[in-house]
């Protein structure tokens, strides 16, 4: 019975990481949220390519996130992450639209005119090193009442700095 449990073990740890396939994102594919939506907010992300450093027993992958919109006021209705795998944009995390407020200065979840706003400390964090593709995005409405979008990539990269 322990050599089956070992067994089964051993193929766990070969056939998990197998089922992932990480790959480079095609540039016109996109999530189907945000396919439909006109985009009007800059997103920018600060290195657009980012090597991790290890701290303790984490790995961090240090970069900042900037939003813009230059021609209305916008509401945020909407905003997470995606990450790239089996060829396609999967939803990591749609975030709480108060860490908006918290995280980029917001205020209500607002973005006025032509403002900046930036999470400086906008960093993954993992205690495995890979590489891969994320995409930020931000769904808001503007004061004539059309639901609008904005995203960027940013690729995190397994060559570790220390």
């Amino acid at each position: 019975m322990q050599k089956v449990l070992l067994f089964l073990a051993v193929m766990y740890t070969f056939i998990l990481p197998a089922q992932v396939k990480y790959g480079t994102p095609i540039n016109d594919k996109l999530p189907e949220k945000l396919n439909q939506l006109r985009r009007a907010i800059s997103v920018n992300n600060f290195p657009k390519s980012i090597d991790p450093i290890k701290i303790d027993d984490r790995y961090y992958w240090k970069h900042n996130t900037g939003i813009l919109c230059k021609e209305s006021e916008i509401t945020i209705i909407e905003y997470g992450a995606y990450l790239f795998y089996n060829n396609t944009w999967n939803l990591r995390k749609s975030y709480p639209l108060k860490e908006l407020n918290k995280n980029f200065k917001t205020k209500k979840e607002v973005m006025k005119q032509s403002q900046p706003y930036t999470w400086t400390n906008n960093w993954r964090t993992d205690d495995t090193l890979f590489g891969g593709w994320a995409m930020w995005y931000f769904i808001g409405i503007t004061k004539d009442g059309e639901t609008v979008c904005g995203y960027e990539k940013i690729e995190t990269t397994d060559k570790l700095l220390n």
